[in-house]
């Protein structure tokens, strides 16, 4: 994905061997662990706080089981203990039968009492919005435990519910390779009609059921590997946003542990669409990867760069006009073509003139922010909740005028830095053609 490094890049700049290379099995928790302590600087990173992720053809039959280690380590006594089974309105089937249906049958026959809640309507877009939020964690605080059953959205609904609910034990049955938010400790919210990432909690244990997963609907898995594709292009933002003084969270520990595990996803995406066993299983382990990368940072920063924000757009556009929301993950997968094409245009322009940093003109800024929103709300609230990010943005930007003067002197330097983790606009492309996706 990355094509031959410069033969005369200096050592300086080539990449260390990475740590993470020497783990097989990535759901290896305490492994994962111990190479993450063992980083420099590891005490700036999160502790990873999931106690069991499996991966497995047979995952979700261990649901009750795992809700019950759960509570006895809180010494609560399992039998007979309320157990909230959250979901969403859609029907998800394992070998034919109601996987929801099941798992309530079998935290009932494993003895607890179980309350099911179903979130939104059918035929309609779940949002993880204010409403849904108090009414998951109302039915949240009265539990033992929560199980949620589904897809991206219920799960980070899940993870809200149960961290205002005071930490209530949470085990997430995933349905779906199709996001990698059921292994981070943050959320996706819809607040002020604007989708934001906000801390919520680690979820205790993850179960991924591949036989579920490889029947998900085709759409749902070629989503996730586009999600996958933005750490070809996000750890570079990342790290450009770090050089230029704008971010001071990047660590190298997190961006190593997600190249370690992705390969070369043009050489085992095909067969995705055809819910293929072994394609299956990788993508839900690198997403699962991709999940507690972003949870140790601290930071969505290091897999949310530009890409990111161009779903977001889409999303926040869907939302104002009434439309069906696309799939988060095939919008990634599209915008981190456009990404790494920006950072090839930029390399481009780079090399025919010197690049300089313009004044800040903050007003004209400001005019340009509102008249790229009034079409989607013309009372200017959508426009000025942006205009607040971009607005801090642009100071932070003017303030380090220096350092990004300096670094945009070493363009080179800056390029071969950031080559370590881009791959080109054609390769991601490709590999999203070989994804069916």
């Amino acid at each position: 994905m990355h094509g031959d490094p410069d033969s005369d890049r200096p050592e300086r700049e080539r990449p260390m061997m990475n740590r993470f290379g020497s783990i097989t099995d990535p759901t290896d928790l305490d492994a994962l662990r111990g190479v993450i302590s063992a980083s420099d600087g590891a005490d700036s990173l999160v502790p990873l706080g999931i106690t069991r992720l499996e991966i497995s053809p047979t995952a979700s039959s261990s649901a009750a089981e795992q809700v019950r280690l759960l509570l006895e380590a809180r010494g609560v006594v399992a039998d007979g203990a309320r157990v909230l089974l959250l979901c969403d309105t859609t029907l998800i089937r394992r070998d034919g039968e109601d996987l929801k249906r099941s798992v309530a049958a079998q935290l009932a026959e494993a003895g607890f009492e179980v309350v099911r809640l179903v979130l939104g309507t059918p035929g309609h877009s779940l949002h993880a919005d204010d409403r849904v939020l108090d009414e998951a964690a109302s039915a949240a605080s009265g539990t033992d435990a929560v199980v949620v059953v589904g897809s991206g959205t219920v799960s980070d609904i899940g993870k809200v519910a149960t961290d205002r609910a005071g930490e209530v034990p949470l085990v997430l049955v995933q349905t779906a390779a199709s996001v990698d938010g059921f292994t981070d400790n943050v959320s996706v919210v819809l607040a002020s009609g604007v989708k934001r990432t906000i801390p919520s909690r680690w979820p205790d244990a993850v179960l991924a059921d591949t036989v579920t997963i490889a029947t998900a609907p085709i759409e749902l898995n070629t989503s996730g590997f586009g999600e996958l594709l933005s750490l070809f292009t996000a750890p570079a933002d990342w790290r450009l946003a770090s050089l230029a003084g704008l971010d001071a969270s990047f660590h190298v520990a997190p961006r190593d542990l997600l190249l370690a595990f992705a390969g070369d996803p043009s050489q085992w995406s095909s067969g995705l669409s055809d819910g293929r066993p072994e394609p299956i299983e990788r993508l839900t382990r690198v997403l699962a990867i991709r999940g507690i990368g972003t949870g140790i940072a601290g930071t969505t920063a290091c897999l949310s760069g530009v890409e990111h924000l161009v779903s977001h757009m889409l999303d926040m556009h869907a939302a104002a006009r009434g439309l069906p929301t696309g799939l988060h993950g095939a919008q990634v997968g599209v915008a981190s073509v456009v990404a790494a094409a920006a950072w090839e245009h930029f390399a481009a322009r780079a090399s025919a003139e010197t690049p300089a940093l313009r004044p800040l003109d903050i007003e004209a800024a400001r005019v340009e922010s509102h008249a790229t929103f009034v079409h989607l709300d013309p009372t200017g609230r959508l426009g000025a909740e942006c205009w607040s990010d971009c607005e801090r943005k642009l100071r932070t930007v003017d303030a380090q005028r220096e350092q990004i003067t300096a670094l945009l002197a070493d363009v080179r330097g800056l390029l071969a830095d950031a080559a370590s983790s881009l791959a080109t606009a054609g390769a991601l492309a490709s590999a999203l053609r070989g994804a069916g996706a």
